[in-house]
């Protein structure tokens, strides 16, 4: 272990435990928490296995950046949305590569970044923000907007969004949200009402050194609305790199980037392509919530996790070495599981009957066996994502509807 270069992971929860478990082969992992009571749903998913320390920051901040200091990590590195902030300062104090802490909260909260990108020149929503029922009407009504989406400002997982047509709607979603302490551990002291963006919907994953952007994969949202005017991720399809909208795509995502001084690491970023051209929806400093390196290292030959850990290596050889944006050798759908009622979640019947799928490449459960579903509204709702991959694109059609058939029997 004292030959291993220190590596400090903050927050490495959901996707950061496989970053974690990656960093673990080649290096000495020391974990930082940014709070110091993670929610249990995800605290749960720590793989403090490959933990050498695991620290906690708050109320310990002094003590834990001597210690580190004494360390001499290579890199601080943000596992999770939870972590950005943190993850930030403490790269800035250590005199380690990572993104300008000045703008650590307009990568978090979802007002500011508008603020900031709009600022910056780069095209964005209209919205306004406010912890009184009365001045969000007031606003919707001189706007001259249709549809508005009221949200947190500051959440994870397509928690308490919805899409409003009627002041009705929006006070409903008001009461919905405020005062809630939400995913981040963070109460809803204000909402944010926001221009409803029509378009089809994009996620961007990207790596970005010294200020230049490596574009790893780059997928097409399908979403359906529930009874409760609620949207619902039905499936990503990767997009093929010479897709014609990828081009004006990819050339905002790098402005947003540039505006939000995402300079180092992985972000996630998600955007509406609309008749005046893209616009953002949210970017995170973060890996993807679904990376999944075996079925991205069969699609494009590489993958958003294992190009972050390069990226912080000395002299990020592989990601150097790599195309600016991505290539497709194969295809892929990730669909995300709807429950339609309740029930015990039978995990290994479903993994069962889903392996016969031609297009089969992997189950990933976001609750254990047995966990009582509840009928999908939100992402946090969706008891698992299924990535399908083939050559033929006919292939994964076939097994996404064999799929849908699996899961209304079983879910």
């Amino acid at each position: 272990m004292s030959g291993r270069p220190t590596l400090v992971l903050v927050d490495a929860l959901t996707t950061g435990a496989m970053l974690a478990r990656m960093a673990a082969a080649d290096h000495r992992i020391v974990h930082v928490r940014s709070r110091a009571r993670l929610p249990e749903t995800f605290a749960a998913s720590l793989p403090t296995e490959v933990f050498a320390e695991d620290l906690t920051y708050p109320g310990h901040a002094e003590d834990v950046l001597r210690h580190l200091r004494a360390l001499e990590p290579r890199a601080v590195i943000a596992a999770s949305e939870f972590g950005i902030e943190v993850a930030d300062d403490l790269a800035s104090r250590l005199g380690l590569r990572g993104n300008d802490p000045a703008l650590s909260t307009a990568r978090r909260d979802k007002f500011r970044m508008m603020e900031v990108l709009a600022a910056a020149g780069v095209p964005t929503s209209r919205q306004h923000r406010g912890s009184d029922l009365a001045g969000l009407l007031d606003w919707w009504r001189a706007s001259g907007l249709d549809r508005v989406v009221v949200k947190p400002l500051d959440s994870a997982g397509s928690e308490d969004v919805y899409t409003c047509d009627t002041e009705d709607e929006v006070a409903a979603a008001f009461r919905a949200g405020i005062g809630k302490t939400n995913l981040m551990l963070s109460a809803n002291e204000e909402v944010l009402i926001q221009e409803h963006l029509a378009g089809d919907e994009y996620v961007v994953n990207s790596v970005s050194r010294d200020g230049g952007h490596w574009f790893t994969d780059a997928w097409i949202s399908r979403k359906r609305v529930t009874s409760g005017k609620r949207l619902v991720y039905d499936y990503e399809d990767l997009l093929a790199p010479n897709a014609p909208e990828l081009d004006g795509i990819l050339s905002y995502v790098g402005e947003v980037l540039d505006g939000l001084a995402v300079t180092d690491g992985p972000a996630h970023t998600e955007l509406i392509l609309t008749a005046d051209g893209p616009r953002l929806l949210e970017t995170g400093a973060r890996l993807s919530g679904l990376a999944n390196p075996p079925a991205l290292h069969r699609c494009t030959g590489a993958d958003q996790v294992t190009l972050t850990l390069d990226c912080h290596s000395p002299d990020a050889e592989r990601l150097r070495g790599r195309p600016r944006r991505y290539e497709r050798h194969e295809s892929a759908r990730c669909v995300n599981l709807l429950a339609h009622r309740e029930l015990p979640l039978p995990a290994r019947a479903l993994e069962e009957a889903l392996r016969q799928l031609p297009a089969f490449q992997s189950i990933r459960f976001r609750k254990p066996e047995g966990t009582l579903t509840r009928p999908t509204v939100d992402l946090n709702s969706s008891p698992g994502v299924v990535f399908l991959v083939h050559r033929d694109p006919a292939e994964i059609e076939n097994s996404y509807k064999l799929l849908r058939e699996i899961e209304r029997e079983l879910l």
